[in-house]
């Protein structure tokens, strides 16, 4: 079978956990047999980044051009919201990438086509597969087809800006650009539901499929007498950084530690409301490979996110590692956790609730090593020859229809 991958970002352009999912989904395919090629967008350099370009990956063509657009979509953080709300303008009836895709797409004539994200690319894919009658399935990673920033704070659920699209009818025009492709695939059922309550994708097969993980590993753990929490991802408000430190700060315990990992629009806040605490520790950016004594340090990852998450990737690779996650209970994102096994939950914004939980973990944290063994096998099934198993399943019995 010939299967195109069509994401609006693909390595090495990264932003968030999506296209790093499509990496994994393109290359297991490949390595199940199936003849596998991807679309996606590069930067702006000069007037030939307008033509398509075929990187050949480990015998996969990857094809890339720069959507035509005021800027490209990693570049969104340094331009006024006036001129990002043009850009989206643009980026839904993008003609022009419209015609580059078609004309990649009759080339290689695909039998099936998997989306993920397309802003940034375009929204006139799915209208064009369907003029092309190729089957198209499609993965939902976020809120993007209801806000286009795909972030839903909580307690600002019916805040200006999301009242603003939902007047203009931008969900109303995604749900007939994108109608009911053959497949929705949705790593977590709360997203299911969301897009359900709006309406969208009414005749399509609907499933639940958490994201694909690459493998389990077994690192060597460097226990000492600290409880080591670990935060990893984006330092931002809206990933509950600065709740988290308040209540590190608060517990004023002398074997605690916080070791937080990456960087954002709020790291020098963050920095700041952490500079009394000595027991804080901020890394920055830093590869796998860098992370690798810090992780042999941590004994839980703390997730306190105060936005509606999907699936976040950072919890699947926690447990993969034998480390158990304390997680806000808000999205998709305490699907995965079973409580006192592989981690715990709190409910979203509480910070006394975080406080508990971790005061608790203080005072047994010679026990949470146990918890080791279970939290890989709890995502063993998300293994991605597993994922992609599924997806071939699927697609065979699709066919027999």
């Amino acid at each position: 079978m010939k299967i195109g991958i069509i994401s609006n970002l693909y390595p090495p352009f990264v932003r968030g956990g999506a296209e790093l999912i499509a990496a994994l989904e393109a290359d297991g395919l490949k390595k199940s047999w199936q003849h596998v090629f991807v679309i996606s967008s590069k930067p702006f350099h000069n007037l030939s980044s307008l033509l398509i370009s075929k990187d050949l990956n480990e015998q996969m063509n990857v094809y890339r051009f720069f959507p035509l657009n005021f800027y490209y979509y990693l570049n969104d953080f340094k331009f006024p919201h006036f001129l990002r709300l043009f850009w989206h303008l643009f980026d839904i009836f993008n003609i022009f990438s419209y015609f580059k895709i078609r004309k990649i797409l009759l080339v290689e004539k695909p039998d099936l086509i998997i989306t993920h994200n397309l802003m940034g690319l375009s929204f006139l894919v799915p209208l064009l597969l369907r003029r092309l009658k190729i089957r198209h399935w499609h993965t939902v990673h976020d809120v993007q087809l209801v806000t286009p920033s795909g972030l839903i704070l909580y307690g600002q659920e019916n805040n200006l800006q999301h009242r603003f699209f939902k007047s203009i009818r931008y969900p109303k025009l995604m749900r007939w650009l994108f109608a009911s492709p053959e497949v929705i695939i949705s790593p977590s059922k709360f997203l299911l539901n969301y897009y359900n309550d709006f309406g969208f994708f009414p005749k399509s097969k609907k499933i639940v499929l958490p994201n694909p993980l690459k493998n389990i590993v077994k690192i060597i753990k460097n226990p000492d007498y600290n409880l080591n929490l670990l935060f990893l991802g984006q330092v931002n408000k809206s990933k509950g950084i600065f709740d988290l430190i308040e209540v590190v700060n608060s517990l004023n315990l002398p074997n605690l530690k916080l070791h937080i990992i990456g960087v954002g629009q709020d790291l020098v806040l963050a920095k700041k409301s952490a500079s009394q605490n000595k027991n804080i520790k901020f890394y920055g950016w830093m590869s796998h490979q860098e992370m690798l004594p810090v992780l042999q340090k941590a004994d839980v990852l703390v997730v306190p996110s105060l936005c509606y998450e999907n699936s976040p990737s950072v919890i699947y690779e926690a447990l993969a590692l034998g480390l158990p996650v304390i997680a806000a209970n808000i999205g998709g994102t305490a699907e995965l956790i079973q409580e006192t096994k592989n981690g715990w939950v709190y409910p979203a914004g509480d910070k006394v609730g975080l406080k508990e939980k971790i005061a608790s973990l203080y005072q047994q944290r010679d026990k949470i090593h146990l918890l080791a063994d279970h939290c890989r096998q709890s995502v063993k099934p998300y293994i991605v020859t597993e994922y992609i198993k599924k997806i071939l399943d699927l697609a065979n019995a699709e066919n027999t229809k």
